[in-house]
Protein backbone atom coordinates (compact mmCIF):
# COMPACT_ATOMS: atom_id res chain seq x y z
CA UNK A 1 0.00 0.00 0.00
CA UNK A 2 1.59 3.47 -0.96
CA UNK A 3 0.63 6.27 1.46
CA UNK A 4 1.79 9.88 1.14
CA UNK A 5 1.12 12.02 4.07
CA UNK A 6 1.66 16.18 4.34
CA UNK A 7 3.09 17.08 7.72
CA UNK A 8 4.51 20.69 8.96
CA UNK A 9 8.11 19.39 9.97
CA UNK A 10 10.14 16.49 10.98
CA UNK A 11 9.21 16.40 14.92
CA UNK A 12 11.23 13.76 16.47
CA UNK A 13 8.06 11.98 18.31
CA UNK A 14 5.97 11.96 14.48
CA UNK A 15 9.26 10.74 12.97
CA UNK A 16 9.14 7.78 14.57
CA UNK A 17 5.96 7.24 14.03
CA UNK A 18 6.82 7.34 10.62
CA UNK A 19 9.48 4.98 10.73
CA UNK A 20 7.49 2.36 13.10
CA UNK A 21 4.55 2.54 9.84
CA UNK A 22 6.91 2.73 7.42
CA UNK A 23 7.73 -1.05 8.12
CA UNK A 24 3.54 -1.73 6.93
CA UNK A 25 3.59 0.23 3.90
CA UNK A 26 5.36 2.34 1.46
CA UNK A 27 5.59 5.69 2.89
CA UNK A 28 6.26 8.66 1.48
CA UNK A 29 5.78 12.29 3.59
CA UNK A 30 6.44 15.54 2.32
CA UNK A 31 7.79 18.06 5.42
CA UNK A 32 6.40 21.54 4.75
CA UNK A 33 9.41 22.87 6.19
CA UNK A 34 12.90 21.59 7.93
CA UNK A 35 11.75 22.89 11.16
CA UNK A 36 9.66 25.61 13.47
CA UNK A 37 11.77 28.70 14.03
CA UNK A 38 10.39 28.68 17.97
CA UNK A 39 11.85 25.32 18.81
CA UNK A 40 14.79 24.11 20.64
CA UNK A 41 17.65 23.06 17.93
CA UNK A 42 17.86 19.62 20.80
CA UNK A 43 14.16 19.11 19.75
CA UNK A 44 15.21 17.72 15.84
CA UNK A 45 17.72 14.99 14.95
CA UNK A 46 15.55 11.74 14.86
CA UNK A 47 16.90 9.99 11.63
CA UNK A 48 14.16 8.87 9.15
CA UNK A 49 14.98 5.57 8.09
CA UNK A 50 11.66 3.34 7.19
CA UNK A 51 9.80 6.21 4.93
CA UNK A 52 10.85 8.17 1.86
CA UNK A 53 11.38 11.52 3.81
CA UNK A 54 10.87 14.95 1.34
CA UNK A 55 11.58 18.19 2.79
CA UNK A 56 9.70 20.44 0.66
CA UNK A 57 11.34 24.06 -0.81
CA UNK A 58 9.08 27.08 0.57
CA UNK A 59 8.62 30.70 1.72
CA UNK A 60 8.51 30.97 5.36
CA UNK A 61 5.54 33.03 7.35
CA UNK A 62 6.39 32.94 11.03
CA UNK A 63 6.85 30.58 13.19
CA UNK A 64 5.12 27.55 11.33
CA UNK A 65 3.32 29.12 8.42
CA UNK A 66 4.54 28.42 4.99
CA UNK A 67 3.67 28.39 1.32
CA UNK A 68 5.68 24.96 -0.08
CA UNK A 69 6.75 24.47 -3.44
CA UNK A 70 6.25 20.85 -5.09
CA UNK A 71 3.31 19.60 -3.21
CA UNK A 72 1.03 19.06 -6.35
CA UNK A 73 3.97 17.37 -8.23
CA UNK A 74 4.03 14.41 -5.88
CA UNK A 75 0.40 14.40 -5.92
CA UNK A 76 0.61 14.54 -9.95
CA UNK A 77 3.74 12.12 -10.38
CA UNK A 78 2.67 9.26 -8.07
CA UNK A 79 -0.47 7.35 -7.49
CA UNK A 80 -0.88 6.94 -4.00
CA UNK A 81 -3.32 4.26 -2.46
CA UNK A 82 -3.79 6.68 0.83
CA UNK A 83 -2.95 10.41 0.83
CA UNK A 84 -3.13 12.07 4.31
CA UNK A 85 -3.43 15.96 4.75
CA UNK A 86 -2.47 16.82 8.22
CA UNK A 87 -3.77 19.96 9.32
CA UNK A 88 -5.62 22.87 7.37
CA UNK A 89 -4.18 26.03 8.21
CA UNK A 90 -0.92 26.31 6.46
CA UNK A 91 -0.96 27.77 2.93
CA UNK A 92 0.82 24.87 2.16
CA UNK A 93 -2.62 22.60 3.16
CA UNK A 94 -4.73 25.04 1.86
CA UNK A 95 -3.48 24.44 -1.40
CA UNK A 96 -3.15 20.44 -1.68
CA UNK A 97 -6.77 20.39 0.27
CA UNK A 98 -8.42 22.42 -2.92
CA UNK A 99 -6.41 20.28 -5.27
CA UNK A 100 -7.79 16.98 -3.89
CA UNK A 101 -11.13 18.33 -3.82
CA UNK A 102 -10.98 19.58 -7.48
CA UNK A 103 -10.01 16.72 -8.92
CA UNK A 104 -12.34 14.71 -6.53
CA UNK A 105 -9.37 12.44 -4.89
CA UNK A 106 -10.25 10.88 -1.81
CA UNK A 107 -7.72 11.75 1.19
CA UNK A 108 -7.89 11.26 4.76
CA UNK A 109 -8.00 14.95 7.11
CA UNK A 110 -6.11 14.51 10.03
CA UNK A 111 -5.60 16.43 13.50
CA UNK A 112 -3.17 16.23 16.29
CA UNK A 113 -6.12 18.23 18.36
CA UNK A 114 -8.50 20.80 18.28
CA UNK A 115 -10.91 22.73 20.39
CA UNK A 116 -14.25 24.11 18.91
CA UNK A 117 -14.60 27.42 19.34
CA UNK A 118 -18.45 28.91 20.17
CA UNK A 119 -16.66 33.14 19.86
CA UNK A 120 -13.63 33.49 17.11
CA UNK A 121 -12.55 35.24 14.20
CA UNK A 122 -15.19 34.97 11.58
CA UNK A 123 -12.43 34.72 8.67
CA UNK A 124 -10.82 32.11 10.86
CA UNK A 125 -14.04 30.57 11.18
CA UNK A 126 -15.08 30.28 7.63
CA UNK A 127 -11.38 29.03 6.57
CA UNK A 128 -12.05 26.31 9.00
CA UNK A 129 -15.70 25.75 7.78
CA UNK A 130 -14.27 25.90 4.02
CA UNK A 131 -10.92 23.46 4.47
CA UNK A 132 -12.13 20.62 7.32
CA UNK A 133 -15.03 19.06 5.85
CA UNK A 134 -14.51 17.43 2.52
CA UNK A 135 -12.36 14.45 3.51
CA UNK A 136 -13.44 10.95 2.62
CA UNK A 137 -12.35 9.69 6.21
CA UNK A 138 -11.07 12.23 9.52
CA UNK A 139 -8.17 11.41 11.83
CA UNK A 140 -8.71 12.69 15.55
CA UNK A 141 -7.03 11.77 18.60
CA UNK A 142 -9.54 12.07 21.44
CA UNK A 143 -13.40 12.61 21.61
CA UNK A 144 -12.65 16.81 22.03
CA UNK A 145 -10.99 16.77 19.21
CA UNK A 146 -13.55 14.84 17.67
CA UNK A 147 -16.14 17.38 17.88
CA UNK A 148 -13.76 20.39 16.73
CA UNK A 149 -14.43 18.42 13.30
CA UNK A 150 -17.68 18.00 13.72
CA UNK A 151 -18.77 21.71 14.77
CA UNK A 152 -16.59 23.00 11.56
CA UNK A 153 -18.39 20.56 9.68
CA UNK A 154 -16.87 17.17 9.32
CA UNK A 155 -19.52 14.35 8.86
CA UNK A 156 -19.06 13.22 12.36
CA UNK A 157 -19.58 9.01 11.06
CA UNK A 158 -16.69 9.60 9.10
CA UNK A 159 -14.44 10.31 12.14
CA UNK A 160 -11.98 8.04 13.20
CA UNK A 161 -9.90 8.16 16.62
CA UNK A 162 -6.76 6.94 17.03
CA UNK A 163 -3.87 6.50 20.28
CA UNK A 164 -1.51 9.87 19.86
CA UNK A 165 1.25 9.02 21.25
CA UNK A 166 5.21 10.06 21.58
CA UNK A 167 6.73 6.94 22.79
CA UNK A 168 7.02 3.48 22.17
CA UNK A 169 6.75 0.46 23.89
CA UNK A 170 9.98 -0.18 24.88
CA UNK A 171 9.90 3.33 26.69
CA UNK A 172 7.21 2.66 29.16
CA UNK A 173 8.50 1.34 32.36
CA UNK A 174 7.63 -2.91 33.36
CA UNK A 175 6.91 -1.34 36.92
CA UNK A 176 7.77 2.12 38.98
CA UNK A 177 10.71 2.65 40.67
CA UNK A 178 10.73 1.76 44.42
CA UNK A 179 11.45 5.13 46.80
CA UNK A 180 14.80 3.71 47.22
CA UNK A 181 15.66 3.76 43.38
CA UNK A 182 14.47 7.47 43.36
CA UNK A 183 16.38 8.53 46.05
CA UNK A 184 19.43 7.45 44.64
CA UNK A 185 18.78 8.81 41.12
CA UNK A 186 18.37 11.95 43.03
CA UNK A 187 21.21 11.86 44.59
CA UNK A 188 23.38 11.31 41.28
CA UNK A 189 21.18 14.34 39.70
CA UNK A 190 22.51 16.52 42.98
CA UNK A 191 18.73 16.88 44.10
CA UNK A 192 17.69 17.24 47.50
CA UNK A 193 15.24 15.16 49.66
CA UNK A 194 11.77 16.09 49.46
CA UNK A 195 8.68 15.63 47.25
CA UNK A 196 10.11 16.29 43.87
CA UNK A 197 7.42 17.91 41.24
CA UNK A 198 8.60 18.44 37.84
CA UNK A 199 7.09 20.81 34.77
CA UNK A 200 8.04 20.58 31.31
CA UNK A 201 7.72 22.86 28.16
CA UNK A 202 8.36 25.89 26.92
CA UNK A 203 8.85 29.05 28.71
CA UNK A 204 5.73 30.89 27.37
CA UNK A 205 2.84 32.27 28.70
CA UNK A 206 0.52 30.12 27.71
CA UNK A 207 1.72 27.15 29.11
CA UNK A 208 1.27 28.97 32.89
CA UNK A 209 4.42 28.39 34.56
CA UNK A 210 4.20 31.95 36.26
CA UNK A 211 1.11 30.85 37.90
CA UNK A 212 3.17 27.65 39.48
CA UNK A 213 6.09 29.87 40.13
CA UNK A 214 3.54 31.87 42.77
CA UNK A 215 2.14 29.56 44.55
CA UNK A 216 5.52 27.97 45.35
CA UNK A 217 5.35 30.73 47.45
CA UNK A 218 4.02 29.49 50.09
CA UNK A 219 4.61 26.10 49.17
CA UNK A 220 6.72 24.03 52.02
CA UNK A 221 10.48 23.78 51.80
CA UNK A 222 10.55 20.25 51.06
CA UNK A 223 8.42 20.62 48.14
CA UNK A 224 11.16 20.91 45.11
CA UNK A 225 10.06 22.34 41.89
CA UNK A 226 12.05 21.47 38.48
CA UNK A 227 10.83 23.68 35.32
CA UNK A 228 12.53 21.83 32.75
CA UNK A 229 12.63 23.66 29.22
CA UNK A 230 13.65 27.29 27.47
CA UNK A 231 11.78 29.97 25.92
CA UNK A 232 11.27 34.08 26.19
CA UNK A 233 10.15 33.94 29.62
CA UNK A 234 12.82 32.55 31.02
CA UNK A 235 14.62 35.53 32.76
CA UNK A 236 11.68 36.28 34.03
CA UNK A 237 11.23 33.27 36.08
CA UNK A 238 14.70 33.26 37.39
CA UNK A 239 14.09 36.83 38.35
CA UNK A 240 11.19 35.93 40.00
CA UNK A 241 13.15 32.76 41.52
CA UNK A 242 15.45 35.68 42.51
CA UNK A 243 13.78 37.80 44.41
CA UNK A 244 11.52 35.54 45.97
CA UNK A 245 14.39 33.40 47.37
CA UNK A 246 12.65 30.43 46.25
CA UNK A 247 15.03 27.84 46.92
CA UNK A 248 12.88 25.09 45.94
CA UNK A 249 12.77 26.02 42.65
CA UNK A 250 15.10 25.04 39.87
CA UNK A 251 15.63 25.64 36.07
CA UNK A 252 16.83 22.86 34.31
CA UNK A 253 17.66 23.73 30.72
CA UNK A 254 15.83 21.78 27.54
CA UNK A 255 16.76 18.20 27.78
CA UNK A 256 16.15 15.72 25.12
CA UNK A 257 13.27 13.40 25.11
CA UNK A 258 14.99 10.32 27.16
CA UNK A 259 16.46 12.77 29.42
CA UNK A 260 13.37 14.13 30.49
CA UNK A 261 11.64 10.91 30.78
CA UNK A 262 14.17 10.21 33.61
CA UNK A 263 13.56 12.99 35.14
CA UNK A 264 10.00 12.09 35.07
CA UNK A 265 10.73 8.84 36.55
CA UNK A 266 12.29 10.22 39.33
CA UNK A 267 9.35 12.69 40.04
CA UNK A 268 6.64 11.92 42.82
CA UNK A 269 4.28 14.03 39.98
CA UNK A 270 4.80 15.85 36.85
CA UNK A 271 2.34 19.27 37.00
CA UNK A 272 1.58 20.28 33.39
CA UNK A 273 -1.24 23.59 33.93
CA UNK A 274 -1.04 24.98 30.63
CA UNK A 275 -3.66 27.39 29.69
CA UNK A 276 -4.50 25.64 26.41
CA UNK A 277 -2.94 22.67 24.69
CA UNK A 278 -4.75 21.11 21.80
CA UNK A 279 -3.21 17.78 23.19
CA UNK A 280 -0.04 17.57 25.51
CA UNK A 281 2.30 14.69 24.84
CA UNK A 282 4.03 15.18 28.55
CA UNK A 283 0.79 13.80 30.09
CA UNK A 284 1.56 10.45 28.62
CA UNK A 285 5.26 10.33 28.92
CA UNK A 286 5.09 11.11 32.88
CA UNK A 287 2.67 8.41 32.65
CA UNK A 288 4.90 5.85 30.89
CA UNK A 289 7.41 6.76 33.66
CA UNK A 290 5.02 5.77 36.66
CA UNK A 291 4.84 9.24 37.63
CA UNK A 292 0.96 10.52 38.21
CA UNK A 293 -0.07 13.96 36.66
CA UNK A 294 -1.52 17.11 38.13
CA UNK A 295 -3.18 18.28 34.67
CA UNK A 296 -4.97 21.24 32.93
CA UNK A 297 -8.39 20.77 32.07
CA UNK A 298 -7.43 22.74 28.75
CA UNK A 299 -5.30 20.19 27.77
CA UNK A 300 -6.83 17.56 25.39
CA UNK A 301 -4.69 15.04 26.83
CA UNK A 302 -5.39 15.32 29.65
CA UNK A 303 -9.01 15.09 29.90
CA UNK A 304 -8.58 12.06 27.28
CA UNK A 305 -5.84 10.20 29.46
CA UNK A 306 -6.53 11.19 33.09
CA UNK A 307 -8.81 9.81 35.84
CA UNK A 308 -9.51 11.98 39.01
CA UNK A 309 -7.47 10.16 41.68
CA UNK A 310 -6.68 7.34 40.25
CA UNK A 311 -3.51 8.13 37.79
CA UNK A 312 -3.55 12.44 38.63
CA UNK A 313 -5.34 15.12 39.38
CA UNK A 314 -7.60 17.53 36.87
CA UNK A 315 -6.89 21.02 38.05
CA UNK A 316 -8.25 24.29 36.72
CA UNK A 317 -5.36 26.14 35.29
CA UNK A 318 -6.61 29.91 36.88
CA UNK A 319 -7.76 27.83 40.39
CA UNK A 320 -5.46 28.33 42.84
CA UNK A 321 -7.03 26.81 45.54
CA UNK A 322 -7.62 23.94 43.23
CA UNK A 323 -3.98 23.28 41.99
CA UNK A 324 -2.41 23.85 45.67
CA UNK A 325 -5.34 21.07 46.73
CA UNK A 326 -3.72 18.76 44.10
CA UNK A 327 -0.05 19.32 45.09
CA UNK A 328 -1.07 18.02 48.94
CA UNK A 329 -3.00 15.51 48.00
CA UNK A 330 -1.55 11.46 48.07
CA UNK A 331 0.69 9.95 45.01
CA UNK A 332 0.05 6.03 45.84
CA UNK A 333 1.56 3.27 44.46
CA UNK A 334 -1.66 2.26 42.94
CA UNK A 335 -1.62 5.71 40.99
CA UNK A 336 1.78 4.96 39.95
CA UNK A 337 1.06 1.45 38.49
CA UNK A 338 -2.54 3.27 36.98
CA UNK A 339 -0.04 5.30 35.12
CA UNK A 340 1.65 2.44 33.93
CA UNK A 341 -1.60 1.14 32.73
CA UNK A 342 -2.93 3.78 31.09
CA UNK A 343 0.47 4.69 29.02
CA UNK A 344 0.39 1.13 28.21
CA UNK A 345 -2.58 1.67 26.10
CA UNK A 346 -0.83 4.98 24.37
CA UNK A 347 2.31 4.14 22.26
CA UNK A 348 3.55 3.92 18.71
CA UNK A 349 2.91 0.27 18.26
CA UNK A 350 -0.92 1.17 18.58
CA UNK A 351 -0.94 3.76 17.04
CA UNK A 352 0.30 2.26 13.80
CA UNK A 353 -2.23 -0.47 14.13
CA UNK A 354 -5.25 1.72 14.38
CA UNK A 355 -3.83 3.95 11.33
CA UNK A 356 -3.22 0.23 9.38
CA UNK A 357 -7.12 -0.30 10.16
CA UNK A 358 -8.17 3.19 8.60
CA UNK A 359 -5.72 2.75 5.95
CA UNK A 360 -7.79 -0.68 4.50
CA UNK A 361 -11.34 0.54 5.57
CA UNK A 362 -9.99 3.80 3.26
CA UNK A 363 -8.79 1.25 0.43
CA UNK A 364 -12.08 -0.87 0.43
Amino acid sequence: MKVFWLFAHPAPYKVKFFNQLGLKVDLTVAFERSNESDRNKLFYGEGTKNFKAIILKSIHFGHSNNYAFGVLNLLRKERFDIVVINGWSSFTEMKAIRYLKRHKIPYIFAINGGFAREKENFFIKHLKQKYIPGATLFLAPENNSKKYLSFYGADTEKIKLYSYSSIGKESVLSSPLSEQEKVLLRKGLGLPEGRLFVSVGSFIKRKNEMMLLRIWKSQPKENILLLIGDGPLEDKYKSFIRDNQLTNVQIVKYQKHETVLKYFRIADASIFITNEDIYGHVVNESLSQGTPVIGSIKSNAVNHLLQEGINGYLVDPQDKNAIEKALLSPFTAEMREAALKTASKNTFEIMVEEHLEVFEEMAK
